[in-house]
């Protein structure tokens, strides 16, 4: 009994061990994510209702499980969306087919997509939510609006700050 009571000591003690830790990328304050709550730490997050895939194939998160999966909300009319572009494109440069991140270009603007992806470089998949499914499931707030899902399929930052994003990218592939 003592052996099986320190073995299974020992997997807690390793589980604990192996969590990460992601608060430091939570994006608005405890009141502000409480709307986040049952998406945070989903291992089945909300599937991608997209179309007019550019860049790629249609994808799924299903078949994306052995990468990072960094989903972007943004939007063509969004300057703040358009100006993080070229740390998007740098960020998935860096890690090659590690992380798959994907552009999730809200309805209202998305007849501009084709242009704005080729005026400013876009270089990772997009696709329009084009009854803004997508943005209700993940309950998106704002643009941009990041969601970051683990190799495992993990949903382990639900709003991640815009400036925490390759923080947690790196510690995900690092790990």
């Amino acid at each position: 009994m003592k052996e099986v009571l320190l073995s299974l000591s020992l997997f807690s003690l390793a589980a604990i061990a192996s969590a990460q830790d992601f608060s430091f990328a939570f994006e608005g304050d405890a009141k502000q994510r409480e709307r986040l709550k049952e998406l945070q730490g989903s291992d089945e997050p909300p599937a991608l209702q997209v179309e007019g895939w550019m860049n790629s194939e249609p994808l799924s998160l299903d078949k994306l499980k052995g990468k990072v999966v960094v989903l972007d909300f943004w939007a063509t009319w969004c300057g703040p969306c358009i100006r993080s572009i070229p740390k998007t494109n740098e960020l998935m440069e860096k890690w090659g087919d590690k992380l798959v991140i994907i552009g999730i270009c809200h309805p209202r603007g998305s007849d501009k997509m084709a242009a704005a992806a080729k005026k400013h470089g876009i270089k990772f998949p997009i696709a329009i939510d084009p009854q803004e499914k997508t943005d209700l499931s993940y309950m998106v707030n704002g643009y941009p609006d990041y969601f970051i899902i683990d190799q495992n399929g993990k949903l382990v930052v639900a709003d991640c700050a815009n400036d925490k994003v390759e923080a947690v990218v790196e510690k995900l592939l690092k790990q």
